[in-house]
Formats: C-alpha cells, sequence, structure tokens
C-alpha cells in the first residue's frame, strides 16, 4: 500500500530533522564524556604494545579477552570478567625460552583520583611470581617463584622492590581524597588479578590470536605478570613511624617520591587465590602487581624482557 504524498514528505522531514539535530551536537560534551569511559587510553596502551619491538620481534596483542573464573559449574555460573589487553611474547629464562604473559588493565584516572601515593610494607617480605609448566599431555604444575628480579626497571635484587601495600588516591588539586568506591585503585588491581588467575588456570592453553607461539609438542613453561597501567601519577610516601603523633605525620618528616613504576603487593582474595575445591592447585596470599604511569610505558616494556632468577 502506497503512502500519501504528503505523509512521505513528513517522513523524509523528520528523518532529516533528526539528522540535523544529530549532526548539531556539543561535540566537546560528548567527546569529554568518551573519554571519561577509558576506551581511547586502552586502544592507546594497545597501539603502544603492538608496535614496541623487543630482539627483533612484537607481543602478540589481544583486547578485551573474556574469561570465567572460578569457572560454572553446573547451574552455578561462574565470577565473569574480561582482560583489558593481554600480551604475549617469547623470552630467554637461563638456556630455555618461555612464554611471557603480561595481563594489562589500563586505568585512566580522573581528575578526582589524579594522583596515587602509596605506602611500603614494614613486614620481611619477598616478591611473589606465578610460573607453570605445561607438557604435550595438558599436565600442568604451578610453582611460584620468590626470586625472580627485573635489573633493567631498577629492581636488582630482592631489597629493591618497592613493596607497597596501601594507596590513597587525591585529585588533581591536591585537597581531596577520593571516597568514591567504584573509581577505587583497589578496584583495577583486583581486576588485574583476577584475570591471571583464570589464564594461569586455563587448560588447554590455546588462545584465539596467540596459538601461533605456543607449542604445546615440548614442555613449555609460561610467567604471568599483572600490570595496571594508569594516566594518575605515582608517588611513594616515606616516614618513620616514631615520628607519627596523636596518628598524624608532620610534613616535615615525610618524603615523596615520584615514580614511573612502582610495585604493589596485592591481598588476593580466597576465590581469586586458590580456585575451586577441585582445583588443589597453589594458593598464595599476595600478588605483586606492577603499576605504570603511561607516560613511562613504553619504556616499562622495552625493560621488563630482561628477567633473572637471583641464586
Amino acid at each position: 500500500m502506497k503512502l500519501p504524498k504528503n505523509l512521505l514528505d513528513s517522513k523524509k522531514n523528520k528523518i532529516l530533522n533528526f539528522e540535523q539535530d544529530i549532526m548539531n551536537f556539543d561535540k566537546t560534551k560528548v567527546t569529554n564524556s568518551f573519554n571519561e569511559t577509558g576506551f581511547p587510553f586502552q586502544q592507546w596502551c594497545f597501539e603502544i604494545i603492538k608496535n614496541t619491538i623487543l630482539q627483533g620481534e612484537k607481543f602478540e596483542v589481544i583486547s578485551e579477552y573474556p574469561f570465567t573464573f572460578p569457572p560454572s559449574n553446573g547451574p552455578i555460573l561462574g565470577v565473569h570478567g574480561t582482560i583489558d589487553i593481554l600480551a604475549v611474547k617469547k623470552i630467554k629464562l637461563y638456556a630455555d625460552y618461555c612464554l611471557l604473559f603480561l595481563v594489562i588493565e589500563c586505568k585512566r584516572a580522573n581528575k578526582s583520583i589524579k594522583n596515587w601515593f602509596f605506602t611500603r610494607s614494614k613486614e620481611n617480605r619477598l616478591p611473589v611470581f606465578m610460573f607453570s609448566d605445561v607438557d604435550n599431555k595438558l599436565n600442568e604444575k604451578m610453582f611460584v617463584s620468590r626470586k625472580v628480579i627485573f635489573p633493567n626497571l631498577g629492581y636488582k635484587n630482592i631489597v629493591d622492590f618497592d613493596y607497597c601495600n596501601q594507596v590513597i588516591e587525591i585529585n588533581d588539586l591536591l585537597t581531596t581524597v577520593n571516597r568514591n568506591q567504584e573509581e577505587k585503585v583497589y578496584k583495577a588491581i583486583k581486576q588485574v588479578n583476577h584475570g591471571v588467575s583464570a589464564l594461569e588456570r586455563k587448560i588447554p592453553k590455546y588462545i584465539e590470536g596467540i596459538t601461533n607461539i605456543i607449542d604445546l609438542t615440548r614442555v613449555i613453561r609460561f610467567f604471568y605478570i599483572p600490570v595496571v597501567v594508569t594516566t594518575a601519577n605515582l608517588f611513594i610516601a616515606d616516614f618513620d613511624f616514631k615520628k607519627i603523633i596523636d596518628g598524624d605525620i608532620s610534613d616535615k618528616e615525610i618524603e615523596y617520591t615520584k615514580k614511573k613504576w612502582l610495585t604493589f603487593e596485592f591481598p588476593l582474595p580466597d576465590f581469586i587465590s586458590c580456585g575451586s575445591e577441585q582445583d588443589q592447585r597453589i594458593a598464595i596470599e599476595k600478588r605483586t602487581t606492577f603499576i605504570v604511569n603511561d607516560k613511562s610505558f613504553e619504556e616499562f616494556l622495552k625493560n621488563i624482557e630482561t628477567i633473572e632468577i637471583k641464586e
């Protein structure tokens, strides 16, 4: 059935008016909202990794990698999440090679959390990194190493790690502490550690987009590192607890050091640290996580490949 001409013209006018309205939106406001989502920043991180060349080779990189951990069990749904960026590369570790997995969470800091101030743990701690060995029968053995060092990142000895365990976020004017739970640094660190735990226990290790560098015809070693990349400024606060009076420290008794990157000892919730009851794999309480300022991200990537096991 044909519509009358006047109705067709009216419909066309409405479409034209709608298109004009769309094209006349406030571009600045929309762009600001778009930036707030963090999507442009995540794309920037992806391109930086994809184009970083180490020893003549690039990382294999995929974005928005989904996971479920612990896994679903019948009608009981597992805990779902997404890894912002997964970067994989063969690296030399002594005479053999292993696959380095960088599990990356991208955190664009808004004005309320522009500055992150960390304090160091006073415990006698060691860094904690996870490895796994997988053979051609898909048997996996997971183990912890507390002797991994990164000389080119400034961690030439175990004592050189930062061992940060607390953080506060302060706005760009340095006047207000962030109390918005959705914007807490903890959330980003928890997400990246959740993704690492899921990846460690993924058997077989066939991952779409990077399978061409995984050779399961032999025993192969996997090394997993959680990384949070952020636009926030990073600082470590150092002070002597003996100088604390009535719960406060004087500004004369505290020193702030700006960092390109630092290491944080993240306390793992039980569902991340040990998995399901059927999965009797090794459990850890805290995991060393790298937190990197975006302006130093490329430098970080070019130096993380140099890894040694301290004897």
